[in-house]
């Protein structure tokens, strides 16, 4: 080639041509020996990349990651095969109240909040009472008039009781004048009908005789007059105990309006009373369904914007599961039956129960029938409406019982004089040494050091050791 174009130098169009024209070859002509070349440098790099890339694949091959089977570490329940069906259901509490007002009206205050704890007879709340208190005193002054009244009656009565005896004491004497001039009348007619005799044998003179006949009617006109006044005595008497049943009459009739009103006031002193909610037992406030200004009723009522439940309150002693179990496993469940709740939001502490009651009647549309299950301890986490699934298990079975870790039997090696399992975290072996318990079947108990979900090594090869990485073998 041209040293101008070799060093580079600039060239005219036809110097170009000239090079390649040069450059064709010439059939005619012998083979010309060349000159040895250089090998280029990029050449010998890319020959060094190539060899440094088999060594690698050679010792790769050489010392390659091993491949391992594995299991896992296993928890299993050893009351499994007592267990008859499982159910879902929500705890709930058997006293249970939604404390309402028996008087509408505003409430004025609600003395509990939301989670508080409150004794049988502690306020809740209360509502305006004004109208009764003014139905309380109204009905207190009506009593005072009865009562007045009453002491009138009294009065009275005594006052006829009186008249009942001065008029019976007349009418004695009067009876006691009848009797005297009855005597005299009969005296009279004697001495009348003697004189009589003596004239007729003419021993009396006519005179005698017609003085006899004079204090003979003289008697008789004292008798009649004396009759009329025990007649009058007689109707005196009747009129004073007329007098007196009227007054006695009266005086009940006041006693009975004293009853009356005193009644009113008590039925007002009952509404005043009904202003004051209470707690009715001794649990834990749940909702407050009312505030202060709102105007609550009772729930007969419907009083359109008005409530009517103010607090409501559950015995949380009382707190037990309902589930809904279908027929055809009802018929295993029994009353007092062992269970285990699991609740949603404690999934980690297991709690022993016992069946409380198996409705008697079934719900038609869901073809189940519902349990109701008491907890042995209510524990303090447990709250009402609280999701719950319950196991139940068969009669004379530890509902609690702890589960059991079962790691297989394959995995156990001995390393140092110690078995234990190799336990695999990412690609990483670990090395175990776990307090192992009784052989169970093609497993290995479990009593520590292990946890469920755990993967571990499978017929692990001599010389794997702690911290090795392997790859798991493809099933």
């Amino acid at each position: 080639m041209d040293d101008s174009i070799e060093s580079g130098g600039t060239a005219t169009a036809a110097d170009r041509r000239a090079a390649l024209s040069g450059l064709a070859l010439d059939k005619g002509a012998a083979f010309a020996p060349r000159r040895a070349r250089r090998v280029p440098g990029w050449l010998a790099v890319l020959f060094l990349l190539a060899i440094a890339v088999a060594v690698w694949f050679l010792f790769r091959g050489a010392t390659a990651v091993p491949e391992v089977r594995t299991g896992a570490v296993v928890r299993r329940s050893p009351i499994v095969a007592a267990e008859i069906t499982t159910a879902s259901g929500y705890v709930r509490a058997r006293t249970r109240a939604s404390v309402a007002s028996k008087t509408q009206g505003q409430l004025v205050s609600v003395a509990v909040d939301e989670g508080d704890l409150v004794a049988a007879g502690q306020l809740l709340a209360v509502v305006d009472h004004e109208e009764a208190d003014a139905a309380i005193a109204a009905a207190a002054a009506r009593v005072d008039v009865a009562r007045h009244e009453v002491a009138v009656a009294d009065a009275q009565v005594d006052e006829s009781i009186a008249a009942v005896t001065s008029a019976r004491a007349a009418l004695a004497e009067r009876s006691a004048a009848l009797d005297a001039t009855r005597a005299e009348l009969a005296q009279a007619g004697a001495e009348f009908t003697r004189i009589e005799d003596l004239v007729n044998r003419e021993i009396r003179s006519a005179a005698d005789l017609d003085r006899a006949r004079e204090a003979r009617d003289v008697a008789q006109a004292q008798v009649r007059r004396a009759e009329a006044a025990l007649v009058t005595g007689e109707k005196d008497v009747e009129r004073a105990v007329a007098a007196r049943a009227s007054a006695e009459y009266a005086r009940k009739v006041q006693h009975a309006r004293i009853a009356i009103e005193s009644a009113e006031q008590k039925r007002a002193e009952v509404l005043r009373q009904q202003s004051f909610l209470v707690a009715p037992f001794a649990g834990v406030v749940l909702r407050r369904e009312a505030e202060p200004g709102e105007v609550v009723s009772p729930a007969n009522t419907g009083a359109s914007g008005s409530k009517t439940a103010v607090v409501t309150l559950a015995d949380f002693a009382t707190l037990e599961v309902e589930v809904d179990v279908y027929e055809r496993d009802v018929a295993r469940i029994t009353a007092g039956a062992p269970c285990r709740v699991v609740l949603d939001a404690f999934r980690d502490s297991p709690l022993a129960a016992r069946v409380r009651l198996v409705r008697p009647t079934a719900d038609r549309t869901r073809a189940t029938v519902q349990v109701y299950v008491a907890f042995a301890a209510v524990p303090d986490f447990a709250r009402p409406e609280m999701v719950a699934r319950v196991t139940f298990y068969r009669p004379d079975t530890d509902a609690l019982a702890a589960d059991e870790l079962l790691v297989p039997g394959a995995a156990i090696t001995t390393r140092d004089g110690k078995d234990g399992v190799f336990v695999l975290g990412g690609e990483q072996l670990r090395f175990v040494v776990p307090e192992f318990g009784a052989v169970d079947g093609a497993d290995r108990k479990v009593l520590g050091g292990l946890k469920a979900g755990e993967i571990v090594v499978l017929d692990p090869a001599p010389k794997l050791k702690d911290g090795e990485h392997v790859v798991v073998a493809e099933r």
